[in-house]
């Protein structure tokens, strides 16, 4: 899992966007209110989804305890701007057991001390406004984030560019198609810093 999760962040949630479309999937991108918290952060790897009450952290604290290391938590928060459901010591606690990042359609708070860790987050919103801890919410259910459907399992991909959902039942073939895409566009970059055209950049490409 961890040199797929590799072999993804390096290819990127563009490429990925572009080998999903080349699947059928044409929707698979969250819209882009979705931003790294910093722009150098990436992550990819199975999602753990999370259904929040606007600003109860309570399925999200418990999220912590019950995902696998490697997973990515993946957070329904409604799109709520003004109270937050994630901060800098939810994402300590993440990091010390080894989730590999999170993305939640809600607020999160404590930047700094978000981007200093390099546990890579991306939400909607920041805010300072803390959350509440009402016992309620759900967690490896189907939710939306992003306005995309996202299910237990599936494979998340996501980096200054935005982020990509990578159906489970696709990921085999996503890997493999994304790679060729992502060899080829390296290729003709080479080209066009060469002088050539983009037609003849393209052209010129196995």
């Amino acid at each position: 899992m961890d040199d797929i999760a590799n072999q993804l962040c390096k290819i990127g949630s563009a490429n990925v966007s572009d080998a999903l479309r080349s699947l059928g999937c044409h929707f698979q991108a969250m819209d882009g209110g979705i931003r790294p918290l910093q722009p150098s952060m990436k992550l990819a790897g199975p999602v753990f989804t999370v259904r929040c009450y606007p600003g109860a952290t309570f399925a999200l604290e418990k999220a912590l305890e019950l995902a696998t290391p490697g997973d990515v938590l993946v957070v329904d928060g409604g799109g709520h701007p003004d109270v937050i459901l994630m901060g800098g010591l939810m994402s300590t606690r993440a990091k010390a057991r080894g989730l590999a990042g999170a993305v939640l359609d809600a607020a999160v708070r404590d930047v700094d001390q978000i981007t200093s860790l390099g546990f890579p987050v991306f939400s909607r919103y920041i805010c300072p406004r803390a959350g509440i801890f009402s016992e309620v919410g759900e967690w490896q259910t189907v939710i939306c984030c992003g306005r995309v459907p996202v299910r237990p399992g599936d494979w998340i991909v996501a980096d200054n560019s935005g982020v990509s959902l990578i159906p489970a039942q696709h990921l085999t073939e996503l890997v493999e198609r994304a790679s060729a895409i992502h060899l080829r566009e390296d290729h003709i970059e080479r080209e066009l810093l060469n002088g050539k055209t983009l037609a003849e950049a393209v052209k010129a490409c196995p």
